[in-house]
């Protein structure tokens, strides 16, 4: 049911129904669609056509304020939520790999690594060449009168093959504990950028939610802000014309009370006057009977 306006400038608030001038507030129609969704909600009987002055509007103002924002912190905490849980799917355990593979190394792997790290060094080149060259050389001039080993050196094939063939296994074995390592060592870096990538989803949908849902909040509750305090400048210079009205009403009183002084005072010289007229006119009236 429409408002019944009292004149074209005035029409009756839907809260208190109070008289209010139209500059005082406004219409349900004119309203943003959520003030008007908290304001139906306490006054369902309410019409698009009914008035709510501005007093009444930052009453509900605040209410959808409160309830954005009690809005956007179950937003924040339904996100966090589903961040803690993605994160949690995520923990993958990672590795020291170098330490695990400390703890589980036994003597002869630990063998074989030292044995490959020298065979694989110029230091083994070196000794290895100068004992064929000594064997050879010995052997073959006889020095100090020793030959147990004569030429074509089958003793010393015999040996190099030894050799060889012990060498194998053990390089073998140090290559498959460094294969072991890659796999450990790829292993763990897949659960870190599986991890990693993880994260970064989650801040990505953080910041998502961030730029989007909180923003458009923000806007919204600034635009409240803005309207609210209109409202309040409005109400400001309504107090403010108010004022002037009763300056100008006292002023007028003002003036009614120097005009009644006047002619209060205008009034005591004609009595006075006729006062003194008829003083005077008894004291003539006394001579003439003497």
């Amino acid at each position: 049911m429409a408002p019944t306006p009292i004149n074209k400038n005035k029409v009756v608030c839907l809260v208190n129904g109070r008289i209010h001038r139209r500059s005082g507030g406004d219409f349900l129609e004119n309203l943003d669609p959520s003030l008007q969704t908290v304001i139906m909600r306490d006054y369902p009987e309410a019409t698009s056509h009914d008035f709510i002055c501005n007093e009444h509007q930052v009453k509900f103002r605040l209410e959808v304020l409160d309830t954005l924002f009690h809005l956007d912190l179950q937003k924040n905490f339904t996100v966090n939520d589903l961040l803690n849980e993605e994160l949690t799917k995520a923990n993958f355990e990672i590795h020291d790999v170098e330490e695990q593979l400390q703890t589980q190394e036994t003597i002869g792997e630990r063998v074989a690594d030292k044995v490959t790290e020298f065979v694989g060094s110029w230091a083994f080149i070196i000794t290895y060449l100068g004992i064929l060259v000594v064997w050879m050389f010995v052997n073959v001039t006889g020095l100090f009168g020793v030959e147990w080993d004569k030429y074509p050196f089958i003793l010393l094939n015999l040996f190099l093959s030894i050799t060889a063939a012990m060498q194998a296994p053990l390089i073998m074995m140090s290559q498959n504990r460094a294969a072991h390592h890659d796999r450990l060592s790829a292993k763990n870096d897949f659960q870190v950028n599986v991890k990693s990538e993880k994260g970064v989803a989650a801040l990505h949908e953080k910041l998502d939610h961030l730029m989007m849902d909180d923003q458009a909040s923000n806007m919204q509750i600034q635009k409240i802000q803005t309207e609210m305090l209109g409202d309040i400048q409005i109400l400001l210079n309504e107090v403010y014309q108010q004022n002037q009205d009763i300056r100008e009403r006292l002023d007028d009183v003002e003036d009614q009370l120097d005009d009644f002084e006047e002619t209060f005072d205008s009034f005591e010289e004609t009595l006075d006057s006729i006062e003194e007229n008829t003083d005077d006119e008894e004291e003539e009236g006394i001579a003439n009977a003497d």
